[in-house]
């Protein structure tokens, strides 16, 4: 199968008001321009694809996909999933964690920390099932990469229900090439990749290819913590990640062969960063590009061993029968141990770390039919999947002695509460006026009350605010009499002089463990969530083209899906009960638990297309999708939650204009039950803010854009947009700072994004050059989220849009050995707040974000054989 050369395709998005006007005026677009005069003296290219597990001119395909090709992998020096995704209207990804990266469709993105989940868009790479850890993979060797918008999961079976993404590496041939190519840039980036495809016999050819990429961090990290002597300290955005892969094809006959293929990765690099946006961090949080960062994170790394097998089998039986068959084995360990805090601050310090060990079985058998009226696709497919995931909690004693003031601070309020309330004879604002004069509230009384007596204690181990307490509580004189001191005043020397004792003595007087003095500075407080996973999935599938007439097709396809999930949670208790026994567990509570489930649904789809002339075509789709339900890693409970399940109705337009403008646009209404969010949500007698799995409905309607212009022989411009509304009906929930939002129905506009591309090919009598520029803008609307915290807030810059410039100019000699290339990325150095997270903002004050890397340069060399 040969793969043509790709449109280029970019995109360009709207606000919400202008929806209906703009699905209207594609609706009226589309057969207006058929009428158009046409000019056949430009050349316009096309991909192949196998979107519909056939192989189809993507002009003539009903289903509204995108695709990126090889030639604009390397031109826009793109390496990963989401430095593609500018290219695709209503397609992101999101790579802030490696090992836990996302896919958003159409705005829906799925949690990404729940080995218990499963994301809501399927990736696929070489026909095999990506798991939600083993998605992001590097771009080596890639002949070109599809994007299926909508529900997908007639033909590609588990989690499409939004869509798929699918990577399509090249397979071997007869032909003897290869190539080398190096990259150097910015930040000590250096890239090294290679690849050689070589004839072993007449009908049995390898492929072999290799990618490595380094680059230095663009934040130094200043922290310079004790317990990291001996361990490496990252700078902030420092990437290592290697990538090989090779492949034999035996042509067994005319009508047979049979692919075996092995892929290896290996990432070792700077965890997720951590930039404080809170007083406790470098520059007190004031200086979020300046550069310099605090992570104090122990041992703190983001790795990743990965390996694959896979083996697939191709055969044509006559004519009109055919097969393939694949089968796949994919074995992964992660770690990813990252700052939860942004500072170094040991009061303050908290990590999490994600480890997971994992593998997967998947196999699938088509068969594909094919007559003058009839192409049908069938058959069956069947994954096992196990995983075991611990997750990491960790603080050092001074943390969870703050985390334990907090507690003590609360114990303390309520017994002044209770005093007031039996001093005044009553707890209303009525008592309180009646006591205390007109205005005041109880609440009001009891702070003051409260504040007089020294309170809140900001750290018990401040002995000047402990003294306070123990004064204020009572416990003076008996401490004073127990240490041989009776009748003197305790004091914050006293606390000084003896150590641990004032706290042991409260800890027995009060049965609380968890009181312990500074002398366990330094020490760590552990907490660990072991989860493990047996995941079964099976479907079978049928999907039959039939063309009524020689323009007019209707597409029918249906497929069984069954899921079974057996889960595990084990949460032990503190590894810090091994320096204070009794202590209890401050975030988690311990558990040993086991859970089972199943779902099974029926999906399915209905499409009819009509071929206006051999360069205008329209289609129309009603499908359904389905993503099972799971379970929430980091919520022990014996109920999972529900299967997502999306109705999707969309209708499309694909043309060639004029001869030289590439159009695809499509308008949809999608509704999507039970959304899988992961949130950060603080729960009543919570101390910390946990990620947690809610529920949503949605309804989302929409229209995408892709153009590419044909200007010239030597000038191609082009243009993707979409415009996308919501209504998001949200249930009940805690956000990170632990204040309930109520159930609400919220309406979001689509954000004004789009990417303008230009492709120009002078000819400049030596070789052939081409200039390739990319303008990105993404209007920010995260002021639309529902329940965002005052914390986020208070960030200008997490408001801000984003805007990038790239560009790259390269020079071919004639005979296409030799390639040089000089390229940028960011060239305005726009900088942008990409996240900011919160798990210990409200408790410990430390809210953190995380930024993008400004303006990069370099060149690469590359020479082919």
């Amino acid at each position: 199968m040969k793969y043509l050369l790709e449109s280029n395709c970019r995109r360009f998005h709207v606000k919400k008001h202008r929806v209906a006007k703009a699905v209207i005026s594609a609706l009226l677009f589309a057969p207006l321009s058929i009428f158009a005069e046409e000019q056949q003296d430009k050349e316009i290219e096309i991909v192949t694809v196998t979107a519909q597990k056939r192989v189809q001119n993507i002009l003539k395909v009903p289903v509204t996909v995108g695709t990126v090709s090889a030639d604009t992998i390397e031109e826009s020096g793109s390496v990963l999933l989401s430095d593609i995704d500018k290219f695709i209207p209503g397609f992101d990804f999101s790579d802030s964690s490696m090992t836990q990266a996302g896919v958003t469709m159409r705005g829906i993105s799925s949690p990404n920390i729940s080995v218990g989940g499963d994301p809501s868009s399927a990736t696929f790479f070489d026909d095999v099932y990506m798991p939600r850890a083993a998605q992001n993979v590097v771009f080596s060797d890639m002949a070109r990469v599809e994007i299926l918008k909508g529900p997908q999961g007639t033909l590609f079976g588990r989690n499409a229900a939004m869509g798929v993404v699918s990577m399509v590496p090249n397979a071997p041939h007869a032909d003897f090439e290869g190539f080398i190519k190096a990259t150097l840039g910015t930040d000590d980036l250096q890239r090294y990749e290679g690849m050689i495809n070589v004839p072993l016999a007449d009908n049995f050819y390898m492929r072999a290819n290799f990618l490595t990429n380094t680059q230095d961090g663009f934040i130094d990290n200043v922290a310079q913590p004790s317990w990291n002597n001996n361990f490496k300290v990252w700078d902030l955005g420092a990437r290592d990640h290697s990538a090989a892969r090779v492949s034999f094809l035996w042509d067994i006959s005319p009508a047979t062969n049979l692919q075996f293929s092995y892929d290896w990765d290996d990432l070792e690099q700077a965890p997720p960063m951590a930039i404080a946006i809170s007083e406790y961090g470098y520059n007190q949080g004031q200086s979020f590009f300046a550069n310099k960062a605090e992570n104090d994170v122990r041992n703190g790394v983001e790795a990743r061993d990965m390996y694959g097998v896979t083996t697939k089998l191709n055969h044509e039986f006559n004519e009109e029968w055919s097969m393939k068959y694949v089968l796949s084995y994919r074995d992964w360990d992660t770690v990813n141990r990252q700052d939860e805090d942004g500072t170094a601050n040991i009061t303050r310090y908290f990590d999490t770390s994600n480890n997971e060990d994992s593998d997967i079985l998947y196999t699938e058998l088509q068969f594909n039919y094919v007559s003058e009226k009839i192409n049908a696709v069938a058959g069956f497919s069947y994954s096992k999947e196990k995983v075991s995931q611990t997750t990491e909690l960790n603080l050092t004693a001074d943390t969870a002695a703050r985390l334990i003031t907090g507690e003590l601070n609360s114990f303390i309020k309520n017994g002044v509460s209770e005093q007031v309330g039996a001093m005044i004879g009553g707890t209303s604002d009525a008592h309180a006026a009646g006591a205390f004069g007109p205005g005041v509230t109880f609440a009001g009384a009891v702070d003051s009350f409260y504040a007089l007596s020294g309170f809140p204690m900001d750290h018990m181990w401040n002995a000047n605010e402990w003294s306070n307490a123990l004064n204020a509580l009572g416990f003076a004189d008996a401490i004073m009499a127990g240490i041989g001191m009776p009748g003197m005043p305790l004091t914050a020397d006293v606390v000084n002089a003896t150590g641990d004792t004032t706290y042991d003595i409260v800890a027995a007087q009060l049965g609380i463990a968890e009181v312990f003095g500074p002398s366990y500075s330094g020490q760590w407080w552990g907490e660990t969530v072991n989860n493990t996973g047996d995941f079964t999935n099976w479907g079978i599938f049928a999907d039959i083209d039939y063309a009524v007439t020689n323009q007019w097709n209707v597409i029918a396809g249906l497929r069984y899906s069954k899921d079974k999930k057996d889960f595990t949670w084990l949460i032990p208790k503190t590894t810090f009960a091994q320096q204070v026994p009794g202590v209890s567990n401050l975030i988690f509570p311990e558990v040993d638990l086991k859970a089972s489930d199943d779902w099974s649904k029926v999906t399915g789809r209905l499409v009819t297309s009509y071929q206006l002339n051999d360069d205008h075509m329209i289609f129309a789709s009603y499908s359904t999708g389905y993503k099972s339900g799971g379970f929430d890693s980091l919520a022990p409970s014996m109920q999972s939650f529900a299967p997502e399940d999306t109705t999707n109705y969309e209708i499309g337009y694909k043309a060639i204009l004029w001869g030289e403008v590439v159009a695809n646009v499509s308008a949809y209404y999608l509704e999507l039950d039970n959304l899988q969010k992961r949130i950060d949500s603080k729960v009543p007698g919570s101390l910390q803010a946990t990620p947690t799995i809610i529920n949503e409905d949605r309804e989302i309607t929409g229209i995408e854009f892709d153009l590419s212009w044909t200007a010239t022989d030597s000038l191609t411009l082009g243009i993707v947009s979409e415009i996308r509304s919501s209504d998001v009906f949200t249930p009940d929930f805690y956000n990170g700072e632990g204040e309930l939002i109520s159930a609400q129905k919220s309406s979001k506009d689509a954000s004004a994004n789009y990417t303008l591309t230009l492709d120009w090919m002078p000819d400049l009598g030596l070789g052939n050059t081409n200039l390739h520029l990319d303008y990105v803008f993404v209007e920010n609307i995260n002021d639309e989220e529902v329940g965002i915290e005052d914390y986020k807030l208070a960030v200008p810059e997490y408001f801000k849009d984003t805007k990038s410039f790239n560009a790259r100019m390269s020079w071919t000699s004639e005979d296409d050995t030799i390639e040089l290339g000089l390229w940028g990325k960011n060239l305005f150095d726009e900088r942008h707040m990409l996240s900011i997270g919160g798990l210990t903002a409200n408790v410990i004050g430390t809210p953190y974000g995380r930024i993008n890397r400004g303006i990069e340069a370099g060149v690469d060399v590359k020479y082919s054989f």
